[in-house]
């Protein structure tokens, strides 16, 4: 795996075709409630104004989907949570033109790439279900997950016929903590997801629901939802539920001790003699006393991959066939993918891929080559806190990286500081939606927008 992240880190080429869709354009219509929705609600991402009260350009909020061994097998996308704590105040039509721009983020990217295995999350009002984007979506690659409306849902059986066209679709339908009410028996078994919250419940109640919604929807997979701690997590896991979703990794608590595993100081240190450029040998002396390190770097250098002609047996040659810049990349792999106790490094890893690939994409514009590559460090090193649980002054204290990094992960500062300030608020609603910092990244909410989903399509092939 590590090699082929190498590979597509140094041998990108923007250039190349990306893989077509395996969904055609020739969809048969989709059936539609009465009065659907015109054509042309909603502004394309990249246009600016309001429209009946609804900006036009509207950040994307992201958060990771894992099934029970902690493995990432989609992502949720919805409005960002400022947006969302205002739904109990805006008008319907208000919330179809919201929808209709969360679903336009999605077109052009789709028409060209596919998404791999993921499942794509949308997180959408029962609005969105009129609306005539859903048409132009590819089959078989998103799921609705729907929030409860008592109003829509006056007369649900009435409502049976358009989520069973919906499915026929390729649409996978999910709902989001609708009240087990006899009124809304008859639709439960519709869904294929059925979203839980562990807000305000405690394991009795929770394990209370969880049985009670798998009685009403025995076929449906199970979603714990708003876990935003891990011991959160690691009692969910024991519930009889099937995904797992939340914010617990950006949360995740500190060790107020000084410590960090002996393995993790060993790639610290030599990350530092790989960037101060120091001799071969020293190196490879510091490798030397971690027999697994030494073992991974041989394997990786030595792999068909590799494309050399002869074996490398030293520390040194292998070193000097890489280069400093290619160890320096690959050791920052290594040290997301080191098998954790937690269980949670592929989580780590696949979130630091995305930061990094997200600033990467919005610095092309403004800065240098290497300077991209720092940025995408930057990205990367920005979830050393998560991964070591320590504070990230205390980590930095023991890492040797340019002013410029430093400054971005200490306080957002710098000239990459607005572009982690962004890659960071695709994941937190918590985080204010201020236009001054796309100001001083010198990008869209369209163009940030843009940057998540390129950034969710590449880690999809290189992971």
């Amino acid at each position: 795996m590590v090699f082929g992240l190498i590979k597509k880190l140094f041998g990108r080429d923007e250039s190349a075709s990306p893989p077509p869709s395996s969904f055609a354009s020739t969809q048969a219509p989709l059936p539609m409630a009465a009065g659907p929705l015109k054509d042309g609600l909603g502004a394309a991402p990249g246009e600016a104004g309001q429209i009946a009260g609804a900006p036009a350009e509207t950040m994307l909020q992201r958060e990771i989907v894992l099934d029970r061994e902690l493995k990432v097998i989609g992502y949720d996308f919805r409005l960002r949570d400022s947006v969302l704590k205002r739904k109990e105040r805006m008008a319907h039509s208000v919330w179809k033109l919201y929808d209709e721009v969360l679903l336009r983020n999605f077109l052009a990217e789709e028409s060209t790439k596919a998404f791999g295995q993921k499942r794509i999350f949308l997180e959408v009002s029962v609005w969105a279900l009129q609306s005539p984007l859903l048409g132009q979506l590819p089959k078989g690659r998103f799921v609705l997950m729907l929030h409860y409306d008592a109003e829509y849902f006056q007369n649900a059986v009435e409502h049976v016929e358009l989520l069973q066209a919906l499915k026929e679709h390729g649409f996978q339908i999910g709902f989001d903590s609708f009240p087990l009410k006899a009124d809304l028996m008859a639709l439960m078994p519709l869904a294929d997801y059925h979203k839980i919250s562990v807000t305000d419940k405690d394991v009795t109640e929770l394990s209370k629901e969880v049985s009670a919604v798998a009685n009403a929807a025995p076929e449906s997979e199970l979603i714990m939802g708003d876990i935003h701690f891990f011991e959160e997590l690691q009692v969910c896991r024991q519930l009889q539920v099937h995904l797992l979703q939340g914010s617990y990794l950006r949360r995740k608590e500190l060790s107020e001790v000084d410590t960090v595993d002996a393995s993790y100081l060993r790639l610290l240190e030599v990350l530092n003699l790989v960037r101060s450029e120091a001799d071969p040998s020293v190196i490879a002396n510091a490798m030397k006393y971690d027999p697994m390190l030494s073992f991974k770097l041989l394997r990786y250098v030595n792999s068909p991959g590799a494309g050399l002609l002869t074996k490398i047996d030293t520390l040194d040659r292998a070193m000097i066939v890489l280069g400093n810049k290619q160890l320096y990349r690959w050791l920052t792999l290594l040290l997301f993918s080191h098998e954790r106790q937690e269980g949670d490094h592929s989580i780590l890893l696949e979130t630091a891929l995305i930061r990094g690939r997200i600033m990467e994409v919005l610095g092309a514009k403004q800065f240098k080559r290497d300077e991209l590559d720092q940025l995408f460090t930057t990205g990367m090193f920005s979830m050393l806190d998560s991964l070591l649980r320590q504070p990230m002054p205390v980590i930095l204290e023991k890492l040797s990286l340019p002013d410029e990094i430093n400054q971005a992960l200490l306080n957002r500062g710098g000239r990459f500081g607005p572009m982690l300030s962004l890659a960071l608020t695709c994941e937190n609603g918590d985080l204010p939606d201020d236009l001054e910092i796309f100001n001083q990244a010198g990008v869209t909410k369209a163009e940030a927008n843009k940057a998540q989903i390129d950034a969710l399509l590449w880690v999809e092939e290189v992971v």
